[in-house]
């Protein structure tokens, strides 16, 4: 059986470990989000793309890499600086208020709308 001060101590260990993993999640939130300012354009390379969504211009919709988990699908041709401003396109989609399948995800068998 656990001691009353072996659960305390846990518990003060789990705070020091989740103040630890906010404040990087926090770092790299930073990190991207200077990046994002720089320069907000983007390659395949650092990109992951939707298994079969794509934007009304015919892009696939994607995201960057490194973004939190707070940040939001576009259409892949305004994140890599090239969309045709004459088209229309999708307006940003969430993560949190749109379920799109991502082409890393096991469940999309290698579909992809990357170019």
């Amino acid at each position: 059986m656990i001691s009353k001060n072996e659960y305390e101590t846990a518990i003060e260990q789990k705070k020091v470990l989740e103040t630890l993993i906010n404040t990087y999640h926090k770092e790299q939130d930073d990190i991207f989000n200077q990046r994002l300012k720089d320069n907000p354009i983007f390659i395949d390379e650092e990109l992951y793309y939707a298994a079969t969504n794509r934007c009304p211009c015919g892009a696939g919709l994607a995201y960057p890499k490194a973004c939190s988990a707070y940040h939001y699908w576009d259409c892949s041709a305004i994140l890599k600086g090239i969309a045709d401003s004459n088209v229309q396109h999708i307006d940003r989609l969430p993560f949190n208020c749109y379920n799109i399948k991502s082409e890393n995800q096991l469940s999309s068998k290698g579909v992809t709308t990357r170019p």
